[in-house]
């Protein structure tokens, strides 16, 4: 009887997925047509109307990933998948329906490049493990060092900034902001980011993931001293987030993918009703927009910009020595401040995708995936055997950047490169060792 019940079960599992993903576009529509264009159309966040047949077939690349990707959570990297899946790639599918005139033109391509994009992650996330040796670093020095490592970052941050725990509502952020890109300089700004995206994360999901919610409100507070110096919204939004990740691992993982498509649904829809109930758009403004609507719009500009202008080939970064940077300012995102907005200042970012098509066109999307897929295959590889939720928690903050960051800034900036160097080092192991071996 098990054996043919098991089958069913599968079934279920993955209808209530696609289900919750066929939800979460059409409440993404619904809320981008009914509050946000008619307020941000300024903003590039117009509608014109696409078809019927457009939005189905956007829809259907939407939709199609969810109806083959595995559902459970054996690593890191298949947690990042469904992230990036959510966050990233369905965003691109259907919010440019909106802002161009042809959705059927050349983007079409862009989309099925993500497409294979995604599949590269989905590909790599299953490929055998590398064997890593694992050094054998007394606890007690590890935690020195880690120590050591958050006092520096807060010597810089306290020593540029001063110390001030001030209650920053999200209407009064903007003067915030502008205190803070004043008084920054770039080992402030790594300090800061560093702070917000290892420090103040990690210890709230060791606080989580061992229950001790005493840690976990010290972590909380470690990101509310990063939110008053920058008031940068997705600090504050953090626990939030980290929250929700921990929910979609209830079991270890087994319905990791069922369950963070429910949350993205609950999310979109949630803040959707209670804006319609309030007659107001301010949460579907402050998460919807900015964290899922902008950047796919953006995306679009910037295929249209990099399309018809000089690609970048990371002329103004890593690669300046060999390429030439044929603009005059200095990185893409305000190259699209300026076309789009008519301010040079204004940093437009895209998610990591739309950077790489920026910097070498389709083999860029591709190529920065692989980088990206190869690096998030070491992390699993380091992390086998270790405790999965932390680890999976611990790289969701970083990974969150790519939503709307370059993957070179994602790395270096926002930590994807120092996390996966701590992962080693951090001796938070499963109990039930070789459980994750596949």
């Amino acid at each position: 009887m098990k054996k043919e019940g098991a089958p069913i079960g599968i079934k279920i599992e993955r209808l209530i997925t696609c289900s919750a993903v066929l939800l979460y576009v059409i409440f993404l529509d619904i809320a981008y047509v009914t509050l946000i264009s008619p307020v941000y159309s300024y903003y590039t966040l117009t509608n014109f109307h696409p078809a019927l047949y457009v939005m189905g077939i956007s829809t259907l690349l939407a939709v199609l990933p969810a109806c083959f990707a595995q559902i459970r959570v054996n690593r890191p990297s298949q947690a990042v998948f469904w992230i990036l899946y959510m966050f990233v790639y369905i965003p691109i599918m259907v919010i440019p329906d909106f802002v161009r005139e042809n959705p059927l033109d050349m983007f079409v391509i862009f989309k099925l490049c993500v497409l294979l994009s995604l599949g590269i992650l989905y590909g790599m996330s299953r490929v055998r493990l590398l064997s890593v040796y694992q050094a054998r670093i007394h606890p007690w020095l590890v935690g020195l060092g880690l120590f050591l490592l958050a006092d520096a970052l807060l010597f810089i941050l306290i020593k540029t900034y001063g110390f001030h725990l001030r209650l920053v509502g999200f209407d009064d952020v903007y003067a915030v902001r502008s205190e803070y890109r004043s008084a920054t300089d770039g080992l402030s700004g790594y300090a800061l980011s560093w702070w917000s995206k290892i420090v103040g994360p990690g210890v709230m999901v060791f606080g989580l993931v061992k229950r001790k919610y005493v840690v976990f409100g010290a972590g909380f507070l470690l990101q509310i001293f990063a939110y008053t110096i920058s008031g940068q919204k997705s600090i504050a939004l953090t626990a939030l987030f980290l929250i929700g990740i921990m929910l979609a691992m209830c079991k270890r993982g087994k319905y990791f993918g069922m369950n963070f498509a429910l949350l993205a649904f609950l999310m979109v829809f949630g803040c959707l009703s209670v804006d319609w109930l309030t007659d107001g758009i301010r949460f579907t403004e402050l998460i919807s927009r900015r964290l899922l609507m902008l950047p796919a719009a953006l995306t679009s500009h910037f295929f249209d910009f990099f399309t018809v202008n000089p690609k970048t080939y990371l002329g103004y970064g890593p690669l300046k020595d060999l390429f030439p940077y044929p603009y005059d300012l200095p990185k893409p995102a305000f190259l699209i401040g300026r076309a789009y907005f008519g301010n040079g200042e204004i940093s437009a970012n895209a998610n990591f995708w739309a950077d790489s098509y920026s910097a070498f066109g389709y083999v860029g999307v591709v190529l920065f995936t692989v980088i990206l897929a190869a690096l998030l295959w070491l992390y699993d590889s380091i992390t086998a055997n270790k405790n999965l939720v932390f680890f999976t928690c611990l790289i969701a903050m970083p990974v969150w950047g790519l939503i709307d960051s370059s993957l070179i800034t994602s790395l270096l900036t926002h930590g994807l490169l120092i996390v996966t160097v701590l992962a080693y080092f951090l001796p938070i192991y499963d109990q039930k060792k070789g459980a994750r071996n596949e």
